[in-house]
């Protein structure tokens, strides 16, 4: 995986997690693209990926109030409104561990792979879901994914 890019999740990932009580924003029926944000600093080969949708106006007003919420607030971090071939939003809250053993394929446009290219963006992104990881590491599988018990699994899977 690069940083930056957009993959297609196999459904072996989403079956498997789901199993151990695991949520996501996961549609079996249409691939959801999604967006790889970085690759961990602590452990190699373990990234760190955001589920994208589109933004549909009846749920708008209540993401706004979560977006609208103090910095300070972790609510504030559970999305990110950005563009990407469209506009797009980005389910920070949602975000999970990955590994390349999970990836079907990139995500392309036209034949062409899609890459987030707005480097302020990214850095925006990054700076939410690391406030969300710091929420995790204080209360562990809080949030629907359940980022501690994915991350675990796939690190033994790593050999780390």
């Amino acid at each position: 995986m690069k940083q930056g890019y957009f993959y297609i999740i196999k459904d072996e990932f989403f079956e498997k997690f789901t199993a151990m009580g695991c949520r996501f924003k996961y549609n079996k029926n249409a691939a959801r693209p999604t967006y790889c944000c970085f690759e961990d600093t602590k452990h190699k080969g373990l990234f760190w990926a955001i589920p994208t949708g589109t933004i549909e106006n009846k749920n708008l007003n209540r993401i706004q109030k979560y977006l609208d919420c103090d910095e300070k607030d972790i609510r504030s971090s559970y999305y990110h409104i950005g563009y990407t071939n469209r506009k797009a939003l980005f389910y920070i809250s949602s975000a999970f561990p990955i590994t390349d053993k999970y990836i079907l394929r990139e995500y392309t446009t036209n034949g062409v792979p899609l890459e987030l290219k707005r480097v302020k963006m990214q850095n925006d992104i990054r700076k939410k879901l690391l406030k969300i990881l710091t929420y995790e590491n204080q209360f562990p599988n809080k949030l629907e994914p359940h980022i501690t018990t994915v991350k675990s699994v796939l690190l033994r899977e790593l050999g780390l």
